[in-house]
């Protein structure tokens, strides 16, 4: 294989990824949203309150990343830890009824950039990029030893 950076998977996913990233998080900052925070309360708002280690595993995060993007968003009181129905020492990220409402205003905007993606990319190509991306999620890729 030849050692040329411009042919790397993993640069041009990353690169394509900061590319549309940036589009979406300015069109979410009049709520004061990055896109990875927005995706927490699109998780909770249609799964409901969720164990912080199965939103990380939806999310496909580490705990730690989860963390620091949950962390702003409970002091702003749009998210909370209750205890687990079942498990007093199990803890689910929840849903607050102004998180809720925020949501909803973070939808129209997400929904707005999402159809001027679909536009300009093409409504068809926006659909099978979708399909590829969930491949590669979804591929065991395992450890390649060098």
């Amino acid at each position: 294989m030849p050692n040329d950076p411009e042919i790397c998977s993993c640069a041009a996913l990353r690169q394509a990824t900061r590319h549309v990233t940036r589009l979406y998080d300015a069109a979410l900052a009049p709520v004061g949203l990055s896109l990875n925070q927005y995706a927490i309360l699109a998780r909770l708002k249609r799964h409901g309150p969720m164990r912080l280690k199965d939103l990380a595993d939806n999310l496909v995060t580490d705990r730690s990343t989860l963390g620091h993007l949950v962390r702003p968003l409970e002091r702003r009181g749009l998210v909370a830890l209750a205890v687990g129905p079942d498990d007093r020492r199990s803890r689910r990220l929840q849903l607050t009824a102004a998180g809720l409402d925020h949501a909803a205003r973070a939808y129209d905007l997400w929904a707005g950039v999402e159809a001027g993606f679909a536009e300009a990319f093409g409504v068809a190509e926006a659909a099978a990029l979708r399909r590829t991306l969930k491949r590669v999620e979804s591929v065991e890729l395992g450890r390649q030893v060098v």
